[in-house]
């Protein structure tokens, strides 16, 4: 493998920056002497953290987001760039780097890739810091043509003169620029809506052309001259310990093989945790068992050492855990009394007056994100320094692990953010970092790159919790929903209950229990779609099922639940609740009309629809969501998804084709969820290994797609996991409306085969 070609700033050796006026010097005196790092440094002025002027006037901005394939490296220097007033084409970006986030006191807002977060959370922050450099830049225009600032104007790179058509260049002015005070960020004026020349337009990707000549340096590309390369195996069953290794057992084998013990700890949480919250409502700890690495000049020549590796392993307390035992122990807790977390009305007097009741148990298994990069990580340790190389969601997290776990100062540990092959939440933990630190710190002074297998990627990674729900609902004599009630246990998870409460289709009498229990073995990790893949299916699922016990047409039926008044006079936060069911009311509505739901169907074809948000909590800025999935269902010929209708109300979208992408992507991510993804544990042990039994979506079963966004002036809001809920949800009910088995549990492709 070639050396790549990085453009990363944070390999500066000795590149002089502007900062505000003040020099600093980025250097890498530990790696000198032995290993040779990427230098490609460029000198510049920085300006707000956020952007460097180059001499030649192109520009470079920060992107405080790793990018996973969502886009990031295109809007939010979009973003940026509107308001700096940029020549597109000349325009660069780099990563950020978490030591200067953290020394500025978190100057890039947020830079976990979570809960699609990039566009809501940045788009006023990159707006207002792009106005403010703008300003700035202005101003010593000003300065030096001795004119007022009204006279002049930014366009593409330059300061124009307007009486006298006079220009400077940004490179010119930046370093007076710098020294300029930093104007007030809620008084620098910003663009009206229909002057944006950029935020909105579908201005292409700056990777693709990369990405399609094979340019991008991803995680699992990166080398360094010297590098040597690590294979892994932890505990095969959760919480197990390493009790001896046979060093000799490789002894002579190609490759100059090392063995390296890595021991098991608590690496840290999956999310930041704002500061006075409560982090096991925030996120969920990072642990991780004992393991063995074997390190040699090849990465094939490390694994096959490791096969042949003589280990000993103590299974722990977990050696006889079934996941199939374990599930069973949920039902049983979500028919008993769990908490009750969310109540209005008098659930239990309602189903006591209900003319008709039904109840059902619903059942979702772990699963594991699975992208399609394997999971690495490179390091290198010597001299007082750390150095990291990954494609981590969480690279704040990453640099603290980093510099804690090498006992250096904060400012000596380095993280290079690297493009992720997918992320699906899987690299918020960073287990695998605290892994490629251990081993560089026992390979000082030679670089290392932690590549797991696929079997390893599989059975030891963080998984959506296991997780039973019971619902049961009671109908008046005129067959309207009077009460709803739903209980759910799960395994161990983040705090996780508002995929059951925050559903927006509720009578007046709701109840609303959950149970999550930290003595599952398997480690809880984030997946796209979170708590919502988990449970808008299970909701929509029971609502289609009330609705055949009336005999009423969906469209009337589920609007009758999106009925504003239900919501109770006296709740907090009433307006927004309102708001919410209006806006659902709107996608419903807009779906049924553009997706053809009335259209003929045909025998042994099936129509599901689904509306809903990934709103967490009552203020949380979500985006809003309709879906209408079409199938062909036979009991010989199986099952055929035959088209997806995605409606979304976004808010701002700052780059369609971008969105069209993600919620392309978030489609067939959820078909791969629904249909296929399954993991399942006998002593103590992940079953599958790789894609031959934990499969993903095959080109050929891709259905046609068709998605609508809806115009707004809104502020941005979430999409990248949006599609995912909603399209499992509407897929469900279609399966049964073509004649198909009502589903209560996945995978549909297991229950199908039997």
């Amino acid at each position: 493998m070639k050396e790549p070609v990085l453009t990363r700033r944070g390999f500066v050796t000795g590149a002089l920056v502007t900062a505000a006026g003040v020099s600093f010097t980025l250097s890498l005196a530990g790696c000198k002497d032995r290993t040779k790092l990427p230098d490609d440094g460029e000198p510049g002025v920085e300006l707000l953290s956020w952007v460097v002027i180059h001499p030649d006037n192109s520009v470079t901005l920060r992107v405080p987001q790793t990018e996973i394939g969502q886009g990031v490296s295109t809007t939010i220097p979009q973003m940026l760039a509107e308001e700096l007033e940029l020549d597109w084409s000349t325009l660069k970006s780099e990563f950020y780097d978490p030591a200067v986030n953290a020394a500025r006191e978190n100057v890039y807002v947020w830079t976990a890739v979570l809960s699609s977060h990039s566009a809501q959370t940045l788009f006023e922050p990159t707006q207002r810091a792009g106005a403010q450099v703008r300003t700035m830049l202005i101003r010593a225009a000003a300065s030096r043509l001795k004119v007022p600032e009204v006279e002049l104007e930014a366009i593409k790179g330059s300061i124009r003169h307007k009486p006298s058509g006079k220009e400077l260049s940004y490179a010119s002015v930046a370093e007076a620029a710098a020294k300029m005070p930093v104007p007030d960020p809620k008084v620098v004026k910003l663009k009206e809506v229909g002057d944006r020349q950029l935020v909105g337009k579908p201005i292409p990707r700056r990777d693709v052309d990369a990405a399609i000549r094979g340019k991008i340096v991803y995680g699992i590309d990166f080398e360094l001259p010297g590098m040597r390369f690590a294979a892994v195996r932890q505990s095969p069953t959760f919480g197990g310990k390493l009790r001896s290794v046979d060093k000799g057992s490789i002894k002579g084998m190609p490759g100059n093989p090392e063995v390296v013990k890595i021991k098991g700890a608590k690496v840290g949480y999956n999310a930041p945790v704002p500061e006075g919250e409560d982090p096991d409502i925030w996120a969920a700890p990072v642990t991780m068992d004992d393991a063995v690495a074997v390190v040699a000049d090849s990465w094939w020549q490390a694994k096959t050492a490791l096969d042949a590796l003589a280990i000993e392993w103590d299974a722990g307390p977990h050696a006889k855990f079934s996941s199939q035992e374990y599930m069973k122990t949920l039902a049983k807790q979500a028919r008993g009394d769990a908490p009750v977390v969310v109540e209005a009305g008098d659930a239990r007097s309602a189903l006591a007056k209900a003319v008709k009741t039904l109840s059902a148990e619903y059942s979702y298994p772990y699963m594991d994100p699975a992208p399609l990069e394997p999971i690495n990580c490179s390091a290198y340790v010597d001299g007082g320094e750390v150095h990291l190389w990954t494609n981590s969601q969480f690279p704040d997290d990453a640099w603290h692990i980093a510099h804690s776990l090498c006992g250096v100062s904060p400012d000596k540990a380095h993280v290079h953010i690297l493009p992720a092959g997918g992320g699906f939440g899987r690299r918020l933990q960073n287990d695998f970092v605290h892994q490629a630190v251990q081993i560089a710190l026992a390979c000082k002074g030679t670089p290392v790159k932690l590549l797991l297998t696929r079997e390893e990627c599989v059975r030891k990674s963080y998984y959506a919790p296991i997780t039973a729900a019971r619902f049961e609902a009671g109908l008046d004599g005129a067959g309207n929903v009077t009460v709803w009630t739903c209980s759910v246990a799960s395994g161990t998870s983040a705090e996780q209950s508002y995929g059951e409460t925050r559903f927006p289709f509720q009578p007046p009498n709701v109840r609303f229990a959950y149970k999550r229990n930290p003595d599952s073995p398997l480690p809880f990790g984030w997946m796209r779609g979170v708590g919502f893949t988990q449970h808008l299916w299970m909701n929509f699922g029971f609502l289609d099922e009330l609705r055949l016990l009336t005999g009423r047409d969906v469209p009337e039926f589920y609007r009758s639940l999106l009925d504003p008044s239900y919501i109770p006079a006296d709740l907090e936060d009433r307006e927004i609740a309102v708001a919410r069911v209006k806006n659902h009311l709107k996608l419903f509505d807009f779906a049924i009309e553009k997706g053809r739901w009335h259209a003929p169907k045909g025998r042994g074809r099936g129509r599901g629809l689904a509306v809903g948000d990934t709103s967490y909590y009552p203020s949380y800025p979500s985006s809003t969501k309709a879906a209408i999935v079409d199938v062909s269902f036979d009991e010989k010929a199986g099952l055929r998804v035959d088209h997806v209708f995605l409606a979304v109300d976004a808010g701002t979208v700052i780059n369609p084709d971008i969105v069209h992408a993600q919620l392309e992507g978030g489609i067939a991510y959820a078909l791969t969820t629904a249909l296929h993804s399954e993991i399942t544990v006998e002593n103590g042990q992940v079953q599958q290994s790789n894609f031959h039994d934990y499969p993903i979506l095959k080109l050929d079963q891709m259905p046609a797609v068709t998605i609508e966004i809806l115009p707004s002036t809104e502020p941005p809001a979430s999409i990248g996991e949006d599609a995912v809920p909603v399209t499992i949800a509407a897929l469900v009910n279609a399966i049964a409306d073509a004649g198909g088995p009502r589903l209560r549990s996945l995978p549909i492709a297991k229950i199908l085969a039997n």
